[in-house]
């Protein structure tokens, strides 16, 4: 259901008097809403010639399972089996362009990112007006983060992308909630919103042109209580008699779906339309209901439609595009009707038609499994009483011919065993994943960028929102580079003035790229090109639950380490000669670090007292010289001793 963009925030003050209206501007909003249910008229006139709305249920329908015509009197004993592959298809193909992570960058327009390292080469250092602009378009970014959580961004998307492989279009609509309250350290009002507009109650002013922002005006239907739609408009000001003539109505014909057509008995509903338009370069909109102006032209502030459009697949001059699902039908029906024919052939093999003489056989036939025909046909002819009819054979390779029209549909819906997940991949390696897995995802790239776009205009609509309507303070949750949590001041508005962009980040989330990923870092690890710590920094928290706890774990375990190291090199150092001793605390920073690995080194990391690798234990009498009088060289590559 379309939401009005300010939810019912009244252009004049709302108030239980009663509202007098000059006679001319009660004729003027009228005339407005004519002109509205005119302009939905036509588009509504142009579905229907071009049969979108018959299509678009038909394509809902089956996709839902409800794939076989209604049962009559002469078709309720046949077989309606059900393989839904659009089902499958549609669900893997969605699953499969949601299986990255999406981030929305903003930049500031000629703003570099602050970067010390070239900043001390250049000697250029970043201005306050800079930093004001790259901060501003660092709290969008992050800010995005919590917006998408708090939406359920990835819920719309799944319902807009199944729209669209459905009935080729899938529509985004974001709005301004005025009621919503929060904040405990700073309060504030009003928040953003989002809802799946379905391509049913989706009006374009042109529909043959695909740009959402090129449209010379929009028109969204839905269908409201008649009692909340009257209530709406007293409070926008509309008097209460031109408020009455609001009244329900049984217009659901033109709602497409089944399960729209049949509203609830006593539920009151009308059709409330609500358009957009641009009226020098800014965005405005209105509402009508029942031929009244409920919402006179109020501007948003906004340069874009706050409106978000991706096609499946596109289509020359058409805005809504074309679907999956209408293409894969008539395979649909012949796989299910392959598989009846096959259940029907099994059904009167097993319980043939009878064919029954009345002349003998006098009792009612049931015809259950075992059951006892009596009979008194005469002796030359006990057959002549009761026979069966024997069904035609199935042909042999019908099974065959079922299994070819499965695996072609999938295979040219871009939806074959190896993108399915449907082969075993536990034994291959991972480059043979990746490989498997692009080829696969071939045909579907088209698709995602397509929805990248998409993702893309939400950004810049999201912006509009920052920077218009977050016009008081409010403390924001954001995250660092980290991953933690923290919290800031913000209010959109400050950077109103700033000029920014947004572009996508997508980041691997499937479970070939995580295996791929452990893969990589188990590498890393046994090369020794990293340490255990850092190793568990960069193993996503999916795979190891506990990576916070592990952490703290392995950080006290370094702790008490250290400590004792420390300790053990300390009751070493008061085992040296006084010389030694003097030489070490004299010595520089960095080169007592290496006296001291050099000395742990020769212990081998063993407590005072015990015995060195290749050596006597502590306290034990010396060796003598080898003999020829030498004492034995050290091993190449062995530490020296410090005097030695």
């Amino acid at each position: 259901m379309a939401k009005d963009p300010q939810q019912q925030q009244s252009a004049a003050v709302g108030s239980n008097a009663p509202t007098v209206m000059p006679q001319e501007m009660i004729e003027a909003i009228l005339e407005k809403a004519r002109k509205m249910e005119q302009e939905y008229k036509r588009s509504l006139d142009f579905k229907r010639s071009q049969q979108f709305l018959t299509t678009w249920a038909a394509n809902e329908r089956f996709k839902a399972g409800d794939q076989w015509p209604a049962v009559t009197e002469r078709t309720k004993m046949l077989p309606r089996p059900v393989f839904n592959i659009i089902e499958q298809i549609v669900a893997h193909k969605v699953a499969t362009i949601m299986n990255e992570n999406i981030k929305m960058v903003f930049s500031a327009m000629d703003i570099d990112e602050p970067d010390n390292e070239r900043e001390e080469q250049t000697g250029e250092e970043m201005q306050g007006e800079d930093i004001t602009q790259w901060e501003g378009a660092d709290q969008f970014s992050r800010y995005s983060e919590s917006v998408w959580e708090h939406l359920k961004q990835d819920m719309l998307n799944e319902q807009m992308l199944e729209d669209a492989s459905t009935v080729g279009a899938g529509f985004l609509h974001y709005y301004w909630d005025p009621s919503v309250t929060g904040g405990n350290k700073l309060k504030y009002n009003g928040d953003i919103k989002g809802e799946v507009i379905d391509a049913v109650n989706f009006f374009p002013g042109n529909p043959q042109v695909a740009d959402i922002q090129k449209q010379p005006y929009i028109i969204i239907t839905s269908r409201e209580f008649a009692k909340t739609v009257q209530g709406a408009a007293i409070a926008n000001g509309l008097p209460q008699e031109y408020a009455d003539m609001i009244k329900e109505d049984k217009e659901t014909q033109d709602q497409a779906y089944d399960m729209a057509q049949q509203e609830q008995d006593g539920a009151g509903k009308v059709t409330v339309l609500t358009r957009y338009y641009k009226k020098n370069g800014e965005v405005h909109f209105m509402k009508s209901a029942a031929g009244v102006l409920i919402k006179d032209e109020t501007p948003m502030g906004f340069e874009r439609y706050p409106i978000v459009m991706m096609n499946w697949k596109r289509r020359k001059q058409s805005l809504f595009g074309v679907g999956d699902v209408e293409s894969l039908i008539p395979n649909q029906k012949a796989i299910n009707f392959l598989m009846a024919m096959q259940l029907l052939s099994a059904q009167l093999t097993g319980w043939p038609k009878m064919v029954v003489n009345r002349a003998y056989v006098k009792q009612r036939i049931k015809n259950e499994p075992g059951e006892i025909i009596y009979t008194d046909a005469p002796p030359d002819k006990p057959n002549a009483g009761i026979d069966y009819m024997n069904p035609a054979a199935m042909p042999s390779h019908l099974p065959e011919l079922v299994d070819n029209f499965v695996g072609y549909t999938k295979e040219t819906a871009g939806a074959n065993e190896n993108a399915m997940g449907e082969n075993n991949s536990s034994d291959l390696n991972a480059t043979a994943i990746i490989q498997l897995q692009k080829a696969a995802g071939v045909p579907l790239e088209s698709i995602k960028r397509r929805f990248y776009q998409a993702m893309e205009d939400v950004g810049l609509i999201w912006m509009q929102f920052f920077k218009t309507k977050y016009n008081t303070m409010r403390l924001i949750k954001l995250q660092n580079d980290e991953g933690e949590e923290y919290h800031q001041e913000f209010q959109g508005t400050d950077y109103a003035d700033v000029d920014m962009r947004c572009k996508i980040d997508i980041g691997p989330s499937s479970s070939y790229s995580e295996t791929l990923m452990m893969s990589s870092l188990d590498k890393f690890l046994d090369m020794q090109l990293i340490d255990f710590p850092t190793y568990l920094e960069l193993v996503p928290k999916n795979v190891v639950p506990f990576k916070d706890r592990l952490k703290r774990i392995v950080q006290q375990k370094q702790e008490e380490a250290a400590q004792m190291a420390d300790q053990q090199f300390e009751e070493l150092l008061q085992q040296m000669d006084p010389a030694e001793q003097e030489a070490y605390y004299s010595a520089p920073p960095q080169l007592q670090a290496q006296m001291k690995a050099q000395i742990m080194g020769e212990q081998g990391g063993q407590p005072p007292g015990a015995a060195p690798p290749g050596g006597m234990p502590q306290g034990a009498p010396p060796q003598g010289p080898p003999p020829g009088g030498q004492p034995p060289m050290p091993p190449q590559g062995a530490p020296q001793p410090i005097g030695g």
